[in-house]
Order: C-alpha cells, then sequence, then structure tokens
C-alpha cells in the first residue's frame, strides 16, 4: 500500500514541476515574443503614419478640383488617430473611390489634367500608395515571424498564457473584419501590466497542476481499491508452496505464508500456487498486491 501512496505524491509532484518548468521557460521566452510583437506593431504604426500623409493628399487634391462638375459629391476623408485594421482597410477603399472619381473628371475637363498642381498631388500620392504597399508586404513579413515563434514549441505552450495572441495580416482587399487582439497586447512596460500578465500565466499553470494532481489522487484511489479488494479476495484462498526439495506443501493461509517468510521458513523466490488460480507464482509476486 506504502508503494501506491508514493506513486501518487510523486505523481503530484511531477505536475507542479512541470508547472514550474513550464513557468520558467516562459519567463525566459518573453523577451523574445515582447520584441517580435514589438516589430509588429512597429511595422503597422509605419503604415498608419503613412496612410494619414495618403488622406491629406487627397484632401489637397479634392481641394484643387473643386469648382469642376461634379466636385460637389467629393467629401473630405477623415482619418483616426486610433487607426485599426479594419478602418485602415476602409479607408483605403474609400481613397480609392475618391481618386476614381476625379480621374474621371480630368478625363472630362483637359485644362484639369493638364494643370501642375493636380500633376504633382496625382504623382505624390502614386508614390504614397507604393510606399504604402511595400509597407504592407513589410508588416506582413514581420507578423510571419511572430506568428512562427509563438506557435513554435517551447512558445506554443505558453505564448498565449502570458498575452501573445496571434498578429493579423493585412489587406486592403479584404472586407472581412480583422482581429485587432495582438494590436492590444503589451500597449505599455509598467511593470504592474508585466506582473498581471506573469500573474495570470501562474494561475492558470497552478490550476493544471492541481487538475493533473486531482486525477492522479483519483487514480491512486482507484488503484487502492482495488488492491484491497485483491487482497480482501487473496485472504479467502489458501495456498500450496514448494519445500526446498520442490514438494508440494499446505495448504496455508496468505498471513501463514507471510509469517513463514519472516521465520525464514520459505523465501520471496519460493513459489506458490494459490486455490483460485492455476499458475505457480513466486511469493513475492502476491506480496505485490498483498501489502
Amino acid at each position: 500500500m506504502t508503494s501506491i501512496f508514493n506513486f501518487i505524491v510523486g505523481v503530484i509532484e511531477l505536475a507542479f514541476v512541470l508547472a514550474i518548468v513550464v513557468a520558467v521557460i516562459a519567463f525566459m521566452g518573453y523577451n523574445r515574443l515582447r520584441a517580435l510583437s514589438e516589430n509588429v506593431k512597429e511595422a503597422f504604426s509605419n503604415i498608419g503614419v503613412t496612410a494619414k500623409k495618403q488622406v491629406s493628399l487627397i484632401n489637397q487634391l479634392i481641394d484643387a478640383v473643386k469648382g469642376y462638375q461634379e466636385s460637389e459629391k467629393l467629401v473630405m476623408l477623415k482619418v483616426s488617430d486610433d487607426l485599426s485594421l479594419s478602418n485602415l482597410s476602409q479607408l483605403q477603399h474609400q481613397s480609392g473611390a475618391v481618386l476614381t472619381s476625379i480621374s474621371g473628371i480630368a478625363q472630362r475637363f483637359p485644362d484639369l489634367k493638364s494643370n501642375e498642381q493636380y500633376n504633382k498631388l496625382m504623382a505624390s500620392i502614386q508614390n504614397i500608395e507604393n510606399q504604402l504597399e511595400a509597407q504592407r508586404v513589410r508588416y506582413n513579413s514581420t507578423a510571419k515571424v511572430y506568428n512562427v515563434q509563438r506557435t513554435s514549441i517551447p512558445d506554443v505552450f505558453y505564448s498565449k498564457l502570458i498575452g501573445f495572441n496571434p498578429a493579423p495580416y493585412l489587406d486592403f482587399e479584404s472586407e472581412t473584419p480583422q482581429s485587432m487582439e495582438m494590436m492590444k497586447t503589451l500597449t505599455n512596460d509598467d511593470g504592474e501590466h508585466l506582473n498581471a500578465l506573469l500573474s495570470n500565466a501562474g494561475n492558470k499553470m497552478m490550476t493544471m497542476g492541481r487538475e493533473i494532481g486531482g486525477k492522479a489522487v483519483e487514480q491512486g484511489k482507484l488503484l487502492v481499491e482495488t488492491a484491497q479488494e485483491k487482497v480482501k479476495q487473496l485472504k479467502t484462498v489458501e495456498f500450496h508452496y514448494l519445500d526446498a526439495e520442490k514438494l508440494p506443501k499446505g495448504p496455508v493461509s496468505l498471513d501463514q505464508l507471510h509469517a513463514m517468510v519472516e521465520t525464514g521458513e520459505i523465501t520471496h523466490e519460493t513459489p506458490v500456487l494459490s486455490t483460485a488460480e492455476r499458475e505457480w507464482k513466486t511469493y513475492k509476486e502476491f506480496l505485490v498486491v498483498s501489502v
């Protein structure tokens, strides 16, 4: 019985040791994931800065075409200071629609099409669009590096626990809402925020350890109950054993067998046959389930 309880204690200790090991690995991997996540946010921030320049140029272009037919339908673009993936995509759709309308106006009015200010603004806008596309590609590349790292072993086991969510990929043409969870991760460097993340991870790991320990205890109780039932069964049967000349002796009870071992009359290697079985086993094989 002692060996079974030692097994249960060992499993519980192993569960807590594993939780501590995971926590240590998570702390070591935190700085790596933090650096990669900051690269992603920096890349996205650069896109936001460029997008605001694009909006400013398009609004200047709208002013430049005022007075021409249908220009009154053009609406100045507005951009939020807190630019998200979803409203950035929406802004790109709006910018494209405005430029298409202005290009249509310029086709009907040759003097506008040849206007120096108009052409200068259009060239600047085209340059900005090229920058945006290059920055989008750079952002997606940075996001890929981050996502691959957070889903690689061992980071995959704890990255989400300490607040590192997947980084979304940016597609200006997509109309599907894009998650901003990753962009909300680790928005500041204060110790309180970090402690909250690590505390949350620690609590989850401890809960996991307790769950594993609880299951081990339940399994241990089942083993104990099974062993106790087997002991009861053994105590209701009788045994024969082989003496030094390999002659069968008995029958004797299980308690008598134990007493004979203590007095040296038989050993742990003595062959024993119970009346409930057909095969000879050594005394120590019965001892495993009877102690």
